[in-house]
């Protein structure tokens, strides 16, 4: 199925994939061709023959197939950019070059493939789908929950010498450990440990319990051949503890003094209410964006909008970096990694179609990010983050993340468009 866009040899292999034959004049090719050849002779050191002495047609023999090999790599980059601006087309991926026909007396002639973003047009009614704004409310549990997040940071940890460690106490503990077989010390080592803890070993839960500031224990733990710490692995442990100091948890009460260590010139009741509101806020937003992440999966449905593979697998792998560290993912079971990419992959797929159609309403609704408005997000982060205004600038400019910003900063304005425009409130 050939496709008429000022270059015949322009396929397409479907909605999203093309490929392309291209040629190189062998003028051009031979010209680098003998560049190339000129810099191994005067390079290359061959038996019997002093560095940039050894005859050319000898170089050209041993080394043919890495000229052939450089020069390719010197002209079908630039050539390939030239000839898709040429054809006005855009890659969504870097193209994959399929053949190569090389030949110094016709040129070179290649074909390549590569994925372009879909061209669709949204229809002429697509606002007329009116959508019920979800009602949302906040439950007294809700309010409570927040009120025990603000008492947890406003505890306080007052030393303990009258008594022995509990579970819930902070420890300061001096730490030793030695290699019982190779009769060798580890390093002391100063921390701090929460008494109890679920990730602590079990044989410092055990042993801790009742301690006072000052005294010492004992304990040997043996360690499992596939431990995870490998310096550790198969090895039995005999450590040395000592209580430095203990520190007690001492929760403030919920009260109008508490309040106003959030909001000044103000209490309790008046507090509750401001956390009500933001949690109904929120909860609003959250709704609204259900609203519109499905308003856009109908969208995307009826305009037949499909994506780029490379594009998709490479978006579904960001996301599993972006939610996994590295040390998480070697822990992960093999048998669930087939869920977790294909979790991947609709999230990557459901974002991709949002930003391609908010970025086509935009276009058709004449939406986009002026200067002025630009220049007051940009403010906007510099105050809430307590950052110099140039400094923001420049953090932005040496990232390369402006282009970003800016997109980010259309998409909350389309957003915001399609909620006054198709929720019913």
């Amino acid at each position: 199925m050939e496709q008429n866009s000022g270059h015949e040899r322009l396929k397409v292999i479907s909605p999203t994939l093309r490929e392309v034959e291209l040629e190189i004049s062998p003028e051009e090719v031979k010209k680098d061709y003998e560049k190339v050849l000129a810099d191994y002779v005067s390079s290359v050191r061959l038996p019997g023959f002093r560095k940039g002495r050894a005859p050319k047609e000898m170089v050209q023999r041993m080394f043919e197939a890495e000229i052939r090999e450089a020069v390719l790599d010197n002209l079908i980059p630039e050539n390939l950019k030239q000839e898709l601006a040429s054809l006005d087309v855009a890659p969504a991926s870097l193209p994959t070059v399929k053949s190569i026909d090389f030949d110094l007396e016709k040129g070179v002639k290649y074909r390549v493939a590569f994925e372009i973003w879909p061209e669709f047009e949204l229809p002429e009614n697509y606002l007329k789908k009116r959508l019920n704004q979800e009602e949302v409310s906040v439950e007294e549990s809700e309010i409570q929950e927040v009120l025990k997040n603000i008492q947890e940071n406003a505890a306080e940890y007052l030393p303990v010498a009258d008594r022995g460690v509990v579970d819930g106490d902070y420890v300061v503990l001096e730490i030793q450990g030695k290699d019982i077989k190779e009769k060798k010390f580890l390093p002391v080592e100063k921390v701090v440990v929460l008494a109890g803890h679920e990730e602590n070993e079990k044989s410092l839960n055990t042993e801790l319990p009742g301690m006072k500031p000052g005294e010492e224990k004992k304990f040997v733990i043996e360690y499992p051949d596939d431990y995870g710490q490998k310096k550790f692995a198969g090895k039995e442990i005999e450590y040395r503890i000592r209580v430095l100091e203990i520190k007690e948890k001492k929760l403030p009460e919920i009260n109008d003094e508490l309040a106003r260590t959030v909001e000044e010139n103000s209490g309790l009741e008046a507090l509750k209410e401001k956390i009500s509101q933001d949690l109904k806020n929120q909860k609003q937003s959250e709704a609204n964006n259900r609203l519109v992440n499905g308003f856009l999966a109908k969208l995307a449905e009826e305009v037949n909008l499909v994506l780029p593979e490379s594009v998709i697998k490479e978006e579904a792998q960001a996301i599993i970096t972006r939610q996994f560290r590295e040390e998480e993912l070697k822990k992960v079971p093999a048998e669930l990694w087939p869920r977790i990419a294909e979790q991947a992959r609709k999230q990557a797929e459901s974002s991709l179609k949002n930003h391609l159609l908010l970025r086509k309403i935009a276009e058709r609704e004449g939406i986009s990010v002026s200067e002025a408005e630009f220049e007051e997000e940009l403010k906007k982060i510099s105050g809430e983050r307590n950052i110099p205004l140039s400094r923001v600038r420049a953090a932005l400019n040496k990232e390369n993340r402006e282009e970003e910003m800016r997109l980010n900063m259309l998409f909350r304005k389309t957003v915001d468009f399609l909620l006054d425009k198709v929720i019913i409130k």
